[in-house]
């Protein structure tokens, strides 16, 4: 007997071979690495944010501040039933010596509650909510994520992608998801407030992503929406002159020595309640200005958080403080 085993084992040996070579799944293939980025704007939808936006009707829909296709900030209530809700995200890039500093901000022409909104003092025309990503210059084609910053209403809450980031005045609100390269936020139905980390969302639920063009939802449950990437300077920056009832914007602010408006002109349930990404006044503190955050990200980071790298305040892109002559 054993010499009929030792007579088949090649046998055996080989249907083996075989059996494996057909069975085992070849391995997947590498991944291509990132083309090195071409423009600014290349880095901007590089780690453009993934949006899970809860829904409870169209009015959660984010989209263009002209959306009923003029500039004018108090008729927006009136114009979002019949306005194009076609996705936008208003973005802008400013860059030191080390760092990238990515701003992101959605519009919504209602911040409105559950409640009808005559019975309610919680609803307002015009919401701009933002968040910032925070990219540290590592050498790498895109750098590496450092942090991220949300806007809920009044107040900055700040996230790490990584434990080199630790309290500064805002404490570490716990680690930043990423999709791929893009950070997950979370806003919330009715009043737009933005999270860096998983929350329950009220009634549907629309995903949205960067793409090419932008698109409106077709109902309030949509798992793949692309929103278009607006440039704040090319748009809501050339119309920062325009304060006044009636215009775009309203009360104005004194940031070094030149008048900018805080927030858009806006009538239904209370007036001006919306801020412009330059005009928010949350968690600054006696340390920060009005208009840090967005205009001189660097000095906001320094106060905000610690970090372990290098943190430069010398700016190599930053055209709204070129416009502002400092």
């Amino acid at each position: 007997m054993a010499s009929n085993r030792r007579h088949w084992r090649p046998f055996v040996a080989l249907i083996w071979i075989l059996f494996l070579w057909g069975c085992v799944p070849a391995p997947p293939p590498t991944a291509l690495p990132d083309a090195p980025p071409t423009s600014n704007d290349d880095i901007l939808r590089h780690y453009a944010p993934v949006i899970y936006q809860g829904a409870a009707s169209d009015q959660d829909f984010i989209t263009a501040v002209d959306f009923d296709g003029d500039w004018v900030g108090n008729n927006n209530w009136e114009n979002q039933p019949t306005g194009d809700l076609t996705a936008v995200v208003y973005a802008s890039f400013i860059e030191t010596d080390t760092h990238y500093y990515l701003f992101y901000s959605l519009y919504h022409p209602h911040d409105y509650t559950a409640e009808p909104c005559a019975e309610s003092d919680g609803c307002h025309e015009n919401d701009m909510e933002s968040l910032q990503v925070v990219v540290y210059k590592d050498g790498s084609p895109y750098g590496r994520p450092q942090a991220l910053l949300t806007l809920a209403h009044s107040h900055i809450t700040l996230y790490r992608f990584d434990k080199q980031v630790s309290k500064g005045s805002l404490k570490v609100e716990g680690k930043a998801t990423l999709e791929g390269s893009h950070p997950v936020v979370w806003v919330e139905t009715y009043g737009h407030g933005i999270y860096g980390r998983s929350r329950r969302l009220q009634q549907g639920l629309v995903q949205y992503r960067v793409g090419d063009h932008g698109e409106r939802p077709a109902s309030t449950d949509e798992a793949d929406v692309r929103y278009r990437l607006v440039s704040i300077y090319d748009t809501l920056w050339q119309h920062r002159q325009e304060m006044g009832k009636g215009k775009l914007f309203d009360q104005p602010f004194i940031y070094h020595k030149k008048v900018l408006p805080a927030s858009f002109d806006g009538n239904n349930f209370g007036v001006d309640k919306a801020n412009a990404p330059w005009g928010y006044n949350q968690e600054i503190g006696d340390v920060l200005h009005r208009g840090d955050f967005f205009l001189d990200p660097a000095r906001a980071y320094a106060t905000f958080a610690r970090v372990q790298t290098e943190l430069s305040r010398n700016y190599v892109t930053n055209p709204y403080l070129d416009d502002l002559g400092g």
